[in-house]
């Protein structure tokens, strides 16, 4: 995001002369949506962060917690466990997009 940001930088340089003013509109709504998307992609990684805490938290207390006669924690665990994975891999997604 850090190149896309310097690469709108350097457009809108460029923009700044007279034959390419009409462009200057446009150029700066698609960096406006660029930041837009910046931000929801972070918001996103601060979900699935907080989301993976709170799992791994239930995932402590069940083993913690033993068998239920109900339905066995090592079950529950098995149920958990791959949101688990799924959530990891995609909080490694987005941060290595960052």
């Amino acid at each position: 995001m850090h190149r896309l940001h310097d690469a709108f930088a350097a457009l809108q340089d460029q923009l700044a002369r007279k034959p390419q003013a009409c462009a200057r509109v446009p150029a700066a709504q698609l960096a406006h949506l660029c930041r837009d998307i910046e931000d929801a992609v972070v918001e996103t990684i601060c979900h699935l962060a907080h989301g993976q805490l709170g799992l791994q938290a239930l995932l402590g207390l069940l083993s913690a917690l033993g068998d239920d006669v109900r339905l066995p924690s090592s079950r529950l665990q098995q149920l958990l466990a791959p949101l688990d994975k799924r959530m990891e891999a995609s909080l490694s997604r987005l941060t290595g997009v960052l």
